[in-house]
């Protein structure tokens, strides 16, 4: 008979913090680094500039707040949209391409339901 490993739901939640949050800050620090090609990319797709920057640093700072723990609703909400949008515009280019987004869209929405968890800094507790 086959065990099943039970993991924690505040490890299970930890990990999928670091593992989403650290998806974010990478993405965003690969946008930050070349501002221009992030800029010209994104004007391709019709999105302004201004919100290239937003996109840019929001990620950063809310992947940084996500594997902290700290202000998870609204890190999650301003995630989520980023992600809806990135399926929008990557759905045209075929499964292979919106394959990703899709995937950290339905990971932030999760993270959205259930939250930070045990394991988080105890920072803004009550503004989640």
């Amino acid at each position: 008979m086959i065990q099943k490993i039970k993991v924690p739901a505040d490890i299970a939640l930890l990990v999928a913090r670091l593992i989403i949050g650290g998806i974010f800050i990478f993405s965003a620090y690969m946008k930050i680094a070349d501002m221009g090609m992030t800029v010209g990319y994104f004007s391709q797709m019709g999105i302004p500039v201004f919100l290239t920057y937003i996109v840019a640093y929001g990620e950063m700072i809310f992947g940084i707040t996500t594997v902290l723990g700290v202000l998870m609703a609204s890190s999650t909400f301003f995630l989520s949209v980023v992600m809806a949008f990135a399926v929008y515009y990557t759905y045209p280019m075929g499964m292979n391409v919106f394959m990703a987004p899709l995937a950290v869209l339905g990971a932030t929405l999760a993270l959205h339901g259930a939250g930070a968890g045990k394991y988080r800094l105890p920072l803004f507790k009550q503004w989640d």
